[in-house]
């Protein structure tokens, strides 16, 4: 018993220190991911010609694994394919992304986490894992933290493959589409219209987040 206690923890161990050490890595390169600007990033996308998608999809699936930020490239997929397919790709991208944060947590910290888990978390525990998908959605829908936390955070409950890959999918979509649209409206300053529709987009989005977290907690 003792042996396996010791097993999970080395695991979990193991995934902290790569992240630290990817992070550390950056700061020695000198990478700074806030002088990258949407253009430019678009304009590296595109000069893949027809493999622009695959490529996009790709960078932001292992996006984690280099700390790149979502939001931002969420942006570019607007600015370089426009609002209908930069919301397909990207959220074909980002629940790949999520699967594979899910994975690592699930795999790395969720024997470790699972020691601790008693009273009360038991059964908060046992109903996520009973109520997975609706659990998800809301968590996607009104979302309380960082998208990155929210993926890892998942892995280490009980939740079922396949309900947080589905509640994933449609439950990115609204927020995904903000994004997008207003990475699109970026592509051309001369169009306030597009702006003003961006923003938006992203206060009802924002209200209505609100409100169903307001009608959650009632």
């Amino acid at each position: 018993m003792m042996k396996l206690f010791k097993h999970h923890w080395i695991k979990a161990i193991i995934a902290i220190l790569f992240f630290v050490l990817v992070y550390f890595a950056l700061r020695i390169l000198h990478v700074d991911y806030s002088r990258i600007t949407p253009a430019a990033l678009k304009e590296k996308i595109l000069a893949f010609g027809i493999w622009a998608p695959i490529i996009y999809i790709i960078f932001y699936s292992l996006r984690p694994l280099i700390l790149f930020p979502a939001g931002i490239l969420s942006i570019v997929g607007g600015l370089t394919f426009g609002p209908l397919w930069g919301t397909a790709y990207t959220v074909v991208g980002a629940t790949i992304c999520a699967l594979l944060e899910f994975l690592i947590a699930r795999y790395f910290g969720r024997g470790a986490v699972a020691k601790f888990i008693k009273g009360k978390l038991i059964s908060l525990d046992q109903g996520i894992e009973r109520y997975g998908f609706m659990t998800v959605l809301w968590v996607r829908l009104i979302p309380n933290v960082a998208y990155d936390i929210q993926n890892y955070s998942l892995g280490l409950t009980k939740v079922r493959l396949k309900d947080y890959f589905l509640a994933t999918f449609f439950g990115i979509i609204p927020g995904t589409f903000g994004f997008v649209y207003l990475g699109y409206s970026l592509s051309d300053f001369r169009q306030l219209w597009k702006i003003m529709v961006a923003a938006l987009i992203i206060i009802a989005i924002y209200f209505t987040q609100g409100y169903l977290r307001k009608k959650r907690s009632l």
